[in-house]
């Protein structure tokens, strides 16, 4: 019923985004800004402390500033370019992906069949460390775990 409905009806376009015009101290700030630093060494810590500065002046990203930062000889693109890169290094890395419980239940069922095996070849009621690490590197070799991650991932 609904599609019958809106299916004579055209989409509006997405709304314009207007290009943000600069005012006088706007591009006092843009150029007295710049003029700190050399277009040739500029680093991400530069280029953090450019767009900090342009966003506490209100100048957003567009076409105007791209202008006034080329007219001093910079270039807008690369500044932000190194700003983003530095917030990217500065995020941590990604969850690991998550085990399903099939592989977790594999990986219970083969320690258990490996402590199995050593408790019986010992006649022992318990495992020596050196057992336990031997145990749970032929885990880690049994499932390609690297020696520094977790058997299994914990994180929700």
């Amino acid at each position: 019923m609904i599609d019958s409905m809106s299916s004579g009806m055209a989409m509006p376009p997405p709304p314009r985004r207007t290009e943000q015009n600069l005012t006088n101290d706007q591009q006092a700030v843009i150029a007295d800004k710049l003029a700190e630093y050399d277009v040739d060494t500029l680093t991400q810590t530069d280029a953090l402390s450019i767009v900090e500065a342009f966003s506490a002046a209100g100048i957003e990203p567009g076409a105007a500033l791209e202008k006034a930062v080329a007219a001093v000889g910079f270039d807008a693109k690369t500044i932000g370019g190194l700003a983003h890169s530095s917030e990217q290094a500065s995020r941590p890395p990604p969850p690991p992906p998550k085990q399903s419980a099939e592989q977790i239940s594999s990986m219970g069922e083969y320690l258990a069949e490996l402590l199995d095996e050593k408790l019986a070849a010992t006649n022992n009621a318990s495992l020596s460390d050196e057992d336990k690490q031997l145990i749970l590197a032929q885990v880690f070799d049994q499932f390609n775990i690297e020696q520094a991650d977790s058997i299994i991932n914990t994180s929700a």
